[in-house]
């Protein structure tokens, strides 16, 4: 049943039927509280511009399961396009602590680095793990001709 429900769920935020897919993964939550099930609640939400309800949903995802690791990077991607960079900044760093280390979780965390100065943190960052991989994540944030300045 609850696999029905989510497979539902997705298809409709995929199809772009939003409000739609907010019903059924409440359903799904009804029947089994889980990580992805919210994390992707929280997907819809960003996509409706329900931010603070995206956040929330973000948030006990991660409750659920403290190692859903993409879960924390997508809350760090919201808070970044909401411009909370030193709130985003923290639950990055929080991942790079945990032993979480990939190209997107390195360019939002160099990304916020850039916003609030910290050029010199940027550089290094940047510096011990440079690759193709990064330099296309950079790419994607609008800052990697920036960082490739401060080298």
């Amino acid at each position: 049943m609850i696999e029905e429900l989510f497979k539902k769920a997705f298809d409709a935020a995929k199809e772009g039927r939003l409000e739609e897919a907010e019903k059924f993964y409440r359903e799904c939550l009804r029947v089994h509280e889980s990580p992805e099930i919210w994390n992707n609640l929280a997907n819809v939400y960003v996509r409706m511009e329900r931010f603070a309800e995206a956040m929330e949903c973000y948030r006990k995802a991660i409750a659920c399961d403290p190692s859903f690791t993409t879960a924390h990077a997508n809350l760090a991607s919201l808070l970044l396009n909401l411009e909370r960079f030193s709130e985003a900044k923290l639950l990055l760093l929080s991942l790079l602590q945990k032993g979480v280390k990939n190209e997107q979780i390195l360019a939002m965390l160099i990304a916020c680095d850039l916003v609030l100065n910290d050029l010199s943190q940027a550089a290094q960052l940047y510096r011990e793990n440079a690759s193709e991989a990064l330099n296309r994540e950079l790419a994607e944030y609008g800052v990697l001709e920036k960082v490739l300045q401060l080298i």
